[in-house]
C-alpha cells in the first residue's frame, strides 16, 4: 500500500517505514530506508488486527509483537484483504468493538437517567417543592379549585351552613380556614383540597348514625389539609407540566393545568402511608375533642359495606384502598379503646345538617 506505513521490530520504539503488501498467504514488507529490504510473514503468525476509522493496527507473533500500523484512505480495502485470511476472532475492527457499544451504553444511560429523572426525581422534587409553597398562597390556590370545582355541581347552602357550624365547634388545630361545601348527590364521597377546602357529598352524610361518624370524616379529611397532602398530590401530578411550563415561561398555561385538575380531586388516590397518617391524626383530633374514637370505627366500616353494595357508584371508598387493613389498623390504637360521653351539642349539629338534606330533597 503506498499510504504512510511503518514497523516496529518489538525489540525497540524505532519506527520504521516501510511498505506493505498483501499476498495470498502472507504479508510482505518493505522496508524503505533499508533499500526495501524484505520481510515475509505468513498469514498464520499474524496475532491481531484492528481497524478504527483509517488506522489499522497489524501485531504479528507473539509478546513482544511484530507491529505494523498503516494510516490513509485504503487502509480499509487492507482490511478487508486481511479478513480474507478467516481471522474472524482476531479481525475485528476497535470502532465497532469498543466505541459503538461504548456510544451505545453511554447513550442508553443518559436516556435512563432522563426517564427516572422526568418520571422519579421530577415528582419527588415537586411534591418536596410542595412545602415551600407560602400558606396564603396555597389557600388561594384552594379557593379557585373550590370554585372552579363547585361551577359544575349542586352545592346545598343550607346543608353547607349547617356543616360549618359543626366544624366551629371543633379544635382543629389547623393553621388553614377550615370551610365545609356540601355537594347535592348520592356518591358515597368526600374529599380535601389545598388550603382548608373540604368537599363533602350528601350521599355520605345521609349514611352515617351519628355524630362521632360525621367527626371522623372530617377529622381525616383535616389531617390531609394539614399534612398538605393534596397539595403535594398536584405538585406529583403535574410536575412535567409545571416543569415544562417553567421552561416556556408559560404561568398562564401552569394556572389554567392546575384549575382544569379541580374535577380530578373526588378521585384523588392516596397512597397507603398518607391514608394511614390521615386515619391516625383524624383519630387523635377525635380524641383532642373528646369524641368516641368508635366514630371512626364505625366511619370505615360504613365505607366498607358501601363499596360492596353500590360497586356502579364512585365513593368515598374507592379513593381509600385497603379499608380493612386500615380498620384493623385504628383498632390497635390504644386510643381507639377510650370511651367519651357523646356531645349533645354536635349531636344536635349533626341532626340538624340531616334534616338539612332530607328537606332538600323532598323539594
Amino acid at each position: 500500500m503506498q499510504n504512510k506505513c511503518v514497523y516496529f521490530d518489538g525489540l525497540s520504539a524505532l519506527a520504521h517505514p516501510c511498505s506493505l503488501h498483501i499476498e495470498e498467504d502472507a504479508l510482505i514488507i518493505l522496508l524503505t530506508e533499508h533499500n526495501n529490504a524484505r520481510l515475509v510473514f505468513d498469514k498464520l503468525s499474524i496475532a491481531n488486527v484492528h481497524l478504527n476509522v483509517n488506522h489499522l493496527t497489524i501485531k504479528i507473533g507473539e509478546y513482544p509483537h511484530k507491529v505494523i500500523e498503516a494510516q490513509g484512505d485504503d487502509v480499509t480495502a487492507c482490511y478487508q484483504q486481511l479478513s480474507n485470511y478467516g481471522f474472524t476472532n482476531a479481525i475485528t475492527p476497535v470502532f465497532t468493538t469498543y466505541i459503538v457499544p461504548k456510544v451505545i451504553a453511554i447513550v442508553a444511560l443518559f436516556v435512563g437517567l432522563c426517564v427516572v429523572g422526568f418520571f422519579v426525581v421530577l415528582p419527588w422534587a415537586a411534591e418536596k417543592a410542595a412545602t415551600l409553597i407560602p400558606i396564603k398562597a396555597e389557600i388561594q390556590l384552594g379557593n379557585s379549585l373550590a370554585a372552579s370545582f363547585t361551577e359544575s355541581e349542586m352545592v346545598n347552602d343550607s346543608a353547607t351552613l349547617c356543616a360549618n357550624a359543626f366544624v366551629k365547634q371543633l379544635n382543629t388545630g389547623s393553621q388553614y380556614p377550615i370551610h365545609i361545601t356540601v355537594i347535592q348527590s348520592s356518591e358515597i364521597n368526600a374529599f380535601a383540597l389545598p388550603g382548608g377546602n373540604i368537599v363533602v357529598y350528601t350521599g355520605i352524610i345521609n349514611k352515617m348514625k351519628t355524630h362521632q361518624e360525621f367527626a371522623a370524616l372530617l377529622g381525616h379529611e383535616i389531617s390531609h389539609v394539614n399534612y398538605q397532602h393534596s397539595l403535594k398530590n398536584i405538585c406529583r401530578t403535574l410536575s412535567s407540566s409545571l416543569f415544562i411550563g417553567v421552561l416556556l415561561g408559560d404561568v398562564s398555561g401552569i394556572s389554567a393545568g392546575i384549575l382544569q385538575q379541580a374535577n380530578e380531586f373526588k378521585q384523588l388516590n392516596y397512597s397507603r402511608e398518607l391514608e394511614t397518617q390521615a386515619d391516625e391524626q383524624g383519630l387523635q383530633l377525635m380524641v383532642t375533642n373528646k369524641i368516641s374514637p368508635k366514630g371512626m370505627i364505625d366511619l370505615l366500616t360504613l365505607l366498607q359495606q358501601e363499596a360492596s353494595d353500590m360497586p356502579e357508584v364512585m365513593k368515598y371508598f374507592s379513593t381509600h384502598p385497603q379499608t380493612e387493613d386500615r380498620i384493623n389498623n385504628i383498632k390497635l390504637k390504644p386510643s381507639a379503646k377510650l370511651v367519651f360521653a357523646p356531645k349533645p351539642a354536635l349531636q344536635h349539629s349533626f341532626e340538624k345538617l340531616q334534616s338539612t338534606i332530607s328537606n332538600e330533597q323532598i323539594k
